[in-house]
């Protein structure tokens, strides 16, 4: 498994899907606002955000990929019960988003790409 930081209290600053290309991208900003981070999911099949407020902190991106593990079935259920619709899904690495405070996000995925760069000085 390929090793990401784990943006404990990075800010998610936003989260965008594009259904059509089967792509979620999911914006970061550090703490102090020098970096910015974009990570690119893409083959996703479903995602699910719950509980954005005026201030969302990322606790710790886990990536989900032990499909045996009890967290990886708990982001499953999480995600059949917000896509009702089909069944019998194929299999796909998940990105856990916990939060320190606010949103918490599950994507199911193919790839991650991930860029990180520092942001102007203000």
């Amino acid at each position: 498994m390929q090793q990401y930081p784990s943006f404990h209290d990075w800010f998610l600053v936003g989260v965008a899907v594009e259904a059509d290309t089967k792509t979620v991208v999911v914006v970061l900003r550090s703490d102090d606002k020098s970096d910015q981070a974009q990570l690119v999911f893409a083959g996703a099949s479903r995602c699910l955000a719950n509980g954005f407020a005026a201030q969302n902190i990322v606790y710790q991106l886990k990536i989900l990929e032990d499909f045996d593990s009890a967290e990886y079935k708990s982001a499953v259920s999480a995600l059949e019960e917000a896509h009702p619709w089909g069944s019998h899904w194929p299999r796909k690495k998940i990105a856990s988003f916990s939060s320190s405070v606010g949103a918490e996000v599950l994507v199911e995925y193919l790839t991650l790409t991930v860029t990180q760069e520092p942001l102007p000085a203000t």
